[in-house]
């Protein structure tokens, strides 16, 4: 009975640990979205990160590119931003909608602060991949 109890357990305590994976929490996600024309370039992004961490010297920065979450090419891009200070964090989240707000080319940009996503809704074609800056 004893045994049965513990692999009970273990079972219960192994599925809340596949639970929890399965959901994302992250703390920016810009998501890059088409109307028809394509998505927005996403260089201004990445020479802002670039600069953001050299000014504060910061070894990387990494965030995971989801997608593709439509038929033109749309896709997210979702930083957990766990390697840098909360200031740090702060100021980038802020920056970063900055500048996205004033890419006015094709398509859309969102910016969107501590979503959750969930793996699992994900669809076969939909990937995610780590990028490191």
């Amino acid at each position: 009975m004893k045994k049965i109890t513990a692999l009970i357990t273990l079972l219960i305590i192994t599925m809340n640990l596949v639970a929890q994976t399965e959901t994302n929490n992250y703390r920016l996600i810009i998501k890059f979205g088409s109307i028809g024309t394509g998505v927005p370039e996403n260089k201004p992004l990445l020479t802002y990160i670039a600069n953001f961490k050299k000014k504060n010297k910061i070894k990387k920065i990494a965030y995971n590119n989801i997608g593709p979450m439509g038929r033109e090419g749309e896709y997210y891009m979702a930083f957990y931003l766990k390697e840098l200070k909360k200031k740090q964090a702060e100021i980038f989240v802020k920056e970063i909608s900055e500048i996205a707000s004033k890419i006015k080319e094709k398509g859309t940009i969102e910016v969107v602060e501590n979503e959750k996503i969930d793996i699992t809704t994900l669809s076969a074609r939909q990937t995610i991949t780590k990028i490191i800056l």
